[in-house]
């Protein structure tokens, strides 16, 4: 079942990026300062802003993103403009009211790819 992230509610922005991925073994090296390690490749990240919501919209929310794989996640691709679609790993949502009355103020969450572009 494709899923559609604009289908969630209150989304105000969905950003793609493409993002290198490294290994454990990356970081600085202290004597020359450069980066050096084991590249992994190339990886969509989506991130997605959400404006507030109530209980019913953010249980909503979580109940189709904090899942260990979310499959066919449909968005458009920022490399050709054209319409993608991508297995993501989940990721947990954290909920923080602004009042007595339930509402949580807006929040933003990311989504990395589970595979890496074959076209980078």
């Amino acid at each position: 079942m494709e899923k559609n992230l604009y289908l969630l509610p209150r989304v105000l922005k969905i950003a793609h990026t493409i993002e290198p991925t490294w290994a454990k073994d990356a970081g600085r090296n202290s004597n020359s300062g450069k980066f050096s390690g084991t590249f992994v490749g190339w990886f969509d990240t989506i991130k997605v802003n959400v404006g507030r919501t109530n209980q019913r919209e953010l249980t909503a929310i979580r109940n189709e993103i904090e899942k260990p794989i979310i499959e066919n996640v449909i968005f458009t691709d920022s490399k050709t403009g054209k319409e993608k679609k991508a297995d993501f790993y989940g990721t947990a949502i954290t909920g923080e009211t602004d009042n007595i009355r339930g509402i949580y103020k807006p929040f933003s969450f990311s989504l990395k790819a589970v595979e890496g572009r074959s076209d980078m």
